[in-house]
């Protein structure tokens, strides 16, 4: 395993004010959606340093923290589009495609033509989290795995939920602490079934070999299905 190793990241945490739950983020997950969700306590506290983050806990007596996971092609596709938009400069997008073979489609593009830009951006990001693309290994192409070992550096979360059983992984985070559970959206749709193919699965899983042994992953189910 060559994959860099992860920082804590905890100026990433998000924390309820007014209840003792603590949001610890996967970069590339539906962060958005849970961030939402967290605020109908309350309002959010965010930027935290070790010293604000202990101060919090010791604030608030019987915290939770948690985390989410997502299946890896799900976020691979996220972060596929994160690159394509503002997530990377010009100047970026351009050695990826010169260099690493991933022509980035242009707006309209057919189903044909998007597949074939994922499976190539795909195939760099295998040998990027593997450190041979000269890329900085960014926070939301790094495997699930390296970002769970970088929270432990400081404190793992205590509960890991999956994205396609949030609601009922949240619930049970607030039996935890004994509150209500409030509404959370449904989840945006991503566009991503109508690309999917053995070939997307297994560049995936050839990327992100270690998140789909060490969390289990199987194959990604369609919208609807259960993982």
């Amino acid at each position: 395993n060559f994959e860099p190793r992860r920082s804590a990241a905890i100026p990433g945490y998000v924390a309820s004010r007014q209840v003792p739950l603590l949001y610890m983020p996967v970069r590339g997950g539906p962060e958005a959606r849970v961030v939402e969700w967290l605020e109908c306590f309350g309002g959010v506290e965010r930027n935290f340093v070790q010293k604000t983050l202990r101060q919090w806990k010791r604030a608030h007596p019987g915290h939770r923290s948690f985390t989410v996971l997502r299946h890896p092609v799900d976020r691979a596709w996220a972060a596929f589009q994160e690159a394509r938009g503002a997530g990377l400069s010009p100047e970026q997008r351009n050695i990826i495609g010169r260099v690493h073979g991933v022509a980035f489609p242009k707006q309209g593009a057919s189903v044909d033509e998007e597949r074939a830009a994922f499976i190539a951006f795909l195939r760099f990001l295998k040998r990027n989290i593997a450190g041979q693309t000269g890329f900085r290994t960014a926070a939301g192409w790094a495997s699930q795995t390296a970002v769970m070992q970088g929270f432990a550096l400081f404190n793992g979360p205590d509960a890991v939920l999956r994205e396609d059983r949030l609601a009922e992984g949240l619930g049970w985070v607030c039996a935890e602490i004994g509150v209500a559970m409030p509404p959370l959206r449904g989840a945006d749709p991503s566009g991503l079934d109508a690309l999917m193919t053995d070939e997307v699965e297994e560049a995936a899983r050839d990327a992100y070999q270690r998140d789909y042994m060490g969390f289990g992953f199987g194959p990604r189910p369609k919208a609807g299905q259960a993982a």
